[in-house]
């Protein structure tokens, strides 16, 4: 409006202009060249009008510019003439009074034409830019709006000045943004998945002592419809003795159970009682401060754990001590305390009496297992005879070793270990005689089994070397593990459970030591352990 306002105003002037001069042959003629210098600088200025009012801004700006080139002319000439107009008006003043009035009058109106004309130009730029300006600020201003509720954000900004750059780093801002915010709620959907599958009971508890949360799991394990746990108090899910009150008795369990696993009596909601495993995590979120529950159903654990237990009392009771008699008739039969038998009958004796053998051997490490898994397997040290160690596992060793053919060589005492040591001697023995009784069965016809030791410091090395076909890479982390043998018909051709190699480990860690094998195929093995001997 205000534009159009001053282009009327400007023509209005020029044809009073045209009226008043219309009798001067000087100057009539440099009024019709402003005339059309005006006509010609308003088409253009119309133009850039009409490019700001319907093209985007970075179109309408190259097109002002472009159109700027062709107005500079055009303005210079039409300033030029006016100035001439002003200057014979000024000679005209000079002659007369009366046409000084006339001239200063005619000098307001040419002032007038020029001021209008460079108000438009003025107006036009301004709105021009001030327009661009506006709308690229209220796309920055949309695009946070839109971008708090989540929607997807106006395109970009072209072009090069400050608000571009800024909108796109508003961009990449928001990019950033959204990608994080996708990667956090791919994250949640991971972590609800293990929460509501893992087979682990999860709860957490407010700063009352009240349940807040309770995954499916645990719903499932209390026998419960979902969310049935939520309000309930912590203290009421498990038995409490009737002496203790529930507010000491919460107490109870967060002592015990916090950091460390504690062993209590849950209550399924029809009043069967289970043994669970519990324990609890401080830890603070939004909301102030919370505990995170671990709860674990040990009920088929416990039962499997008392079948065991049965079955151990079972072969000790019913097996060992009536294999225990066979064996000492058999030694007997053997030995024709029953009288002369046939060569024949002597030697399936022999037979029987070692097969009787390997099952107390059997029994004896399953119980000895037995003893791993329920942590009794314990070593009584106190100070023990070296030598008589080596004799006891020379005892032990060396009948079985001449019936297989084998050579077997123990180090003598003397050769750099002091006397007396500080372990058990039984187990260091046991394991001794597992070790050998392993290199006896590997070892070839004719072959030798040496057994050598060492003293560093308060340190014991013992070492079982056989001439075997040895242990493949592969093997040798394994083999000290529970039922691992290097070949599956190892078992059935050599004899042995696999649990030899498996106890042997579990009494050397209780010596603070430990055990391992060198070893090259076709090369013999070199089975060794080192165990502290000191108090």
């Amino acid at each position: 409006a205000k534009y159009i306002h001053s282009r009327d105003e400007t023509f209005q002037t020029v044809d009073w202009l045209k009226a008043a001069l219309a009798e001067d042959t000087e100057n009539f003629p440099i009024l019709k060249r402003v005339e059309g210098n005006l006509k010609t600088g308003m088409q253009i200025l119309d133009r850039i009008k009409t490019a700001i009012d319907t093209k985007p801004f970075l179109v309408a700006a190259r097109l002002g510019i472009r159109e700027r080139i062709h107005l500079q002319p055009t303005f210079n000439a039409l300033a030029q003439d006016l100035l001439s107009l002003v200057r014979a008006q000024k000679k005209i003043e000079e002659d007369s009074p009366a046409t000084q009035r006339r001239g200063r009058e005619r000098n307001r109106q040419l002032l007038i034409a020029a001021f209008a004309v460079n108000t438009a130009l003025a107006f036009l730029f301004v709105l021009m830019f001030n327009k661009g300006i506006t709308s690229r600020l209220n796309t920055l201003v949309d695009n946070t709006k839109r971008m708090k509720s989540g929607e997807k954000l106006n395109s970009q900004l072209s072009g090069a000045d400050e608000i571009a750059s800024l909108d796109a780093v508003f961009h990449e801002m928001a990019f950033t943004l959204r990608l994080k915010e996708e990667l956090l709620k791919e994250s949640e959907q991971r972590v609800r998945a293990i929460i509501e599958k893992v087979p682990i009971g999860l709860l957490i508890v407010d700063e009352i002592g009240a349940v807040e949360f309770s995954n499916p799991t645990l719903d499932s394990m209390f026998a419960v419809s979902e969310g049935a746990l939520v309000g309930r108090s912590l203290a009421s899910l498990f038995a409490r003795p009737a002496a203790v009150s529930e507010e000491d008795f919460a107490t109870q369990i967060k002592d015990k159970a916090t950091g460390k696993i504690h062993e209590l009596q849950s209550l399924r909601s029809d009043g069967e009682i289970f043994p669970v495993e519990f324990s609890i995590t401080d830890f603070d979120n939004q909301d102030g401060k919370r505990v995170l529950g671990i709860v674990l159903d040990v009920s088929e654990r416990q039962e499997i754990q008392r079948m065991r237990q049965a079955f151990v009392s079972m072969v000790s009771h019913e097996l060992r001590t009536p294999l225990t008699a066979v064996s000492g008739f058999l030694a007997l039969l053997e030995m024709g305390a029953f009288g002369e038998l046939p060569t024949t009958v002597t030697e399936q004796a022999g037979r029987a009496e070692a097969n009787v053998g390997r099952l107390m051997k059997l029994i004896t490490d399953l119980l000895d297992l037995e003893k791993m898994d329920s942590g009794t397997l314990n070593v009584s040290k106190s100070s023990s005879e070296f030598g008589e160690i080596l004799r006891s596992t020379d005892e032990a060793s060396r009948t079985f070793a001449e019936s297989k053919g084998i050579r077997l060589q123990i180090e003598p005492e003397d050769a750099g270990v002091e006397s007396e040591i500080y372990v058990d001697a039984d187990r260091i023995v046991q394991v001794l005689v597992n070790l050998i009784s392993n290199a006896v069965k590997f070892s070839p016809p004719q072959g030798l089994v040496t057994v050598s030791h060492k003293l560093e410091g308060d340190t014991l090395e013992m070492r079982v070397t056989d001439q075997g076909r040895g242990v493949p890479a592969k093997y040798r982390d394994v083999i000290f593990e529970r039922f691992q043998q290097v070949e599956a018909a190892d078992a059935k051709q050599k004899g042995g459970t696999g649990l030899g190699l498996a106890i042997c480990k579990t009494i050397v860690e209780q010596h603070n030591g430990t055990i391992a094998v060198d070893s090259e195929e076709g090369k013999g093995s070199t089975f060794w352990f080192r165990i502290q001997v000191t108090r």
